[in-house]
């Protein structure tokens, strides 16, 4: 028997050559089809590399850059700014829980920033939509009020907050568009950089009821950062640590009544008001010099942001410790305590 010749051996490598390059064209092409090149490129964040670049706006965050909500009455159309990188014609939006995330409503196409909040009380954030993924707007949060229509009588879902002059009395200040609802769990929300929710919560003899009603106006936050900003540019810098305590926040109609030398028309009670004890020194001490020196920051950031003129009260001269009162009245007042 001869054996084969070279020719035969150079045809039978050959074609094995070419089989083997059609069953691998013929793969590639199915990989192809079954795998389209971006998903191919696709780290194994895919979900989250593909979701639309869209982010909060600084103009969310207040003048300070530090303020952490906003506040709306159920289902009230309110502007919510983002910054959109790319296409913004797709995209959607939804309100999720704050606390576990779950869709409350459904898709609807995002127009410029304009959004309606989500029809029932509560902390929710927005998760913007698109054909290649979603994203939460996780940095600020929207508290949707219980509306002031809400309180029957003296209450709120038996919560004590009493009558506002308003109701009596035709010239006094309107009352507030509506009230958080303060639950245990949400007690320690952060509603800007430096303050939470429980630093608001009525100082009275209800502190075993829950859930509680705070009037909270986002402007007093707003401002606050602002003072506590230039308190630490006076301490030699922004980033400055600058210790801050809450004595009070909003104080219902019938708790005012009864803290003695409170004003018949305190703005604690609508909630753009806070006193504060700030070491502006940074001596690890808050003295009388010390409410001096913010009450200073306060005039700057006025003059500064005249939006946000409003009362100012220096208080503990004589004994006590020395704390100042900021609000945004929208006029100028001063006063010692």
């Amino acid at each position: 028997m001869t054996s084969p010749g070279p020719s035969a051996n150079g045809g039978f490598k050959a074609g094995w050559w070419a089989l083997l390059l059609g069953a691998l064209a013929l793969a590639a092409a199915v990989l192809l089809i079954l795998h389209p090149p971006h998903l191919l490129l696709a780290s194994p964040f895919a979900r989250e590399s593909r979701a639309p670049a869209v982010s909060a706006s600084p103009a969310v965050f207040g003048r300070s850059g530090q303020v952490r909500v906003q506040m709306v009455l159920p289902n009230e159309p309110f502007d919510f700014p983002l910054e959109v990188r790319g296409d913004p014609g797709s995209l959607a939006y939804a309100w999720v829980r704050a606390q576990d995330s779950a869709a409350v409503t459904p898709t609807q196409p995002l127009v410029g920033s304009r959004v309606v909040a989500p029809g029932f009380s509560g902390f929710y954030r927005l998760e913007v939509e698109s054909e290649s993924g979603r994203r939460l707007i996780d940095s600020i949060l929207v508290a949707v009020l219980v509306p002031y229509s809400a309180k029957i009588g003296q209450t709120i879902n038996g919560y004590r907050i009493g009558n506002y002059r308003s109701g009596i009395e035709s010239d006094a200040p309107p009352p507030p568009r509506g009230f958080v609802e303060v639950t245990r769990e949400s007690a320690e929300l952060p509603v800007s950089k430096h303050l939470r929710l429980s630093d608001f919560i009525t100082h009275d003899d209800q502190q075993d009821r829950w859930p509680k009603y705070v009037a909270l106006d986002a402007r007093v936050l707003d401002k606050v950062e602002l003072v506590i900003a230039y308190v630490g540019a006076f301490r030699g810098g922004r980033n400055r640590t600058v210790e801050v305590d809450v004595h009070s926040g909003f104080r219902s109609p019938v708790h005012n009544q009864r803290v003695p030398r409170a004003a018949r028309d305190s703005r604690h009670q609508y909630g753009d008001a806070a006193d504060l004890a700030i070491d502006a020194d940074g001596d690890g001490r808050v003295t009388y010099r010390d409410g001096m020196l913010v009450s200073l920051q306060v005039e700057q950031v006025e003059r500064d942001f005249p939006q946000y003129v409003g009362g100012l009260g220096l208080y503990g001269n004589q004994n006590g410790v020395p704390y100042v009162h900021i609000d945004v009245r929208g006029r100028r007042v001063r006063w010692k305590g």
